[in-house]
């Protein structure tokens, strides 16, 4: 009676495993996962030229990858809310609903366990392939391009703080031209107001970026639809205001932020949709966009934006220049300095920020940039090669 129990649990265990493999090949054999493999194939080739030469990843991010990234973005255009979001809300609650009902299926070994956990690793794998391709026909190249002050005749060399202060009085100047002028609204704690909707700035971006791509052919030109994060508060909670995703061709922006945050957040993730991958010289992009735009309040943003970068910058290499700085600056900006900070106050020590400023620094790393989450602060670099403030520019 022993042995025949034993015989039978080898059995047993034996068909489960032969099980395991007929699975496997199940789902690799399914129709939609073999599409999906055969695109991820076809776009190593892509990768691959990419990874090994500037020139073609150059080349290719300004033609097929730009049309792709385009038609990418018209097709997800049509729609009025945010794909990604969708995808990332309802994909996390079908994943975990999925893993929680396939180990309770295992635990009462009833017989649908199978086909259960067939049609859920098909639909996983299907998705993880088709954003691999996806990622791969679009944007991969564009992080490795050439680097946008050889595109752009600059000179970038790292800043003394002499350097960094030297470039705060100049923006300091522009920034009180734009003030000014009187047409900029401000709320009662300071901070300024937008003085459209959130339609008609996607709009005016949208023509800009048609401007700026005649004099940058680096820059993609076309037009898009730019989505609003429904989730915008609880988004706060991460310190993301806004991301571009390439997997769906789109722009999503938390609107949660102050108004001048939200402008050039814009700015900055069309930068990206239009090709140019790497955070600083998305930075810089927004910033030229808006500070060569003839709107005054998108000039002010610009502005707003690198002061803010810039002071966070000379604080850091010598905090007394840094207070010689903001008893010259001019009051309205600090009130839009103070007015941030109180707004971030809720926000600053959440544990999802932490979460996702270790995630998006290894994936900005990951993408060949080695500075990672920092990069986004060596915008500023480009500012002062911008200005003629670095010794290579006079």
């Amino acid at each position: 009676m022993k042995k025949l129990f034993l015989r039978l649990k080898e059995k047993k265990e034996q068909a489960e495993k032969n099980t395991g493999r007929d699975e496997f090949r199940e789902v690799l054999c399914y129709p939609a996962v073999k599409v999906a493999g055969i695109a991820v194939i076809l776009s190593l080739p892509v990768a691959l030229l990419s990874l090994c030469f500037p020139a073609f990843a150059e080349y290719y991010s300004r033609t097929v990858g730009e049309f792709l990234r385009m038609v990418l973005s018209k097709i997800t255009g049509i729609l009025p809310f945010s794909l990604a979001e969708t995808i990332i809300v309802c994909g996390g609650i079908y994943v975990v609903a999925g893993t929680v009902y396939g180990f309770v299926e295992m635990f009462r070994k009833s017989d649908t366990v199978s086909q259960f956990e067939l049609n859920f690793n098909r639909r996983i794998t299907c998705a993880v392939l088709s954003f691999l391709a996806i990622y791969n026909f679009t944007f991969a190249p564009c992080n490795r391009r050439f680097d946008l002050e050889d595109n752009m005749g600059l000179v970038r060399s790292p800043l003394t703080a002499q350097q960094l202060y030297d470039c705060m009085v100049i923006v300091n100047d522009e920034l009180e031209k734009c003030i000014e002028k009187g047409d900029i609204r401000f709320s009662a704690d300071g901070s300024s107001c937008m003085p459209w909707s959130y339609a008609e700035l996607n709009e005016k971006l949208n023509r800009a970026f048609a401007e700026y791509s005649k004099d940058h052919e680096y820059v993609g030109g076309f037009s898009s639809r730019v989505k609003r994060v429904a989730l915008s508060p609880l988004m706060t909670y991460t310190h993301i205001s806004g991301i571009y995703i390439p997997y769906t061709g789109e722009v999503n922006v938390n609107t949660n932020y102050p108004d001048f945050v939200v402008t050039f957040t814009h700015a900055h993730e069309m930068a990206h949709q239009r090709g140019i991958a790497r955070e600083d010289e998305a930075n810089f992009v927004a910033f030229t966009l808006l500070y060569e735009h003839g709107d005054n309040y998108m000039r002010y943003c610009a502005l707003t934006e690198l002061y803010d970068y810039l002071g966070d910058a000379l604080f850091s290499a010598d905090p007394g220049l840094f207070e010689k700085m903001l008893y010259i600056s001019h009051p309205t900006v600090i009130r839009e300095m103070i007015a941030f900070e109180n707004f971030f106050v809720p926000y600053a020590d959440s544990a999802a920020s932490e979460i996702m400023g270790a995630v998006n620094d290894t994936s900005i790393k990951l993408r060949g940039d080695s500075a990672g989450a920092k990069s986004y602060n060596m915008m500023v670099e480009l500012a002062a090669a911008y200005f003629g403030v670095t010794d290579n520019n006079g």
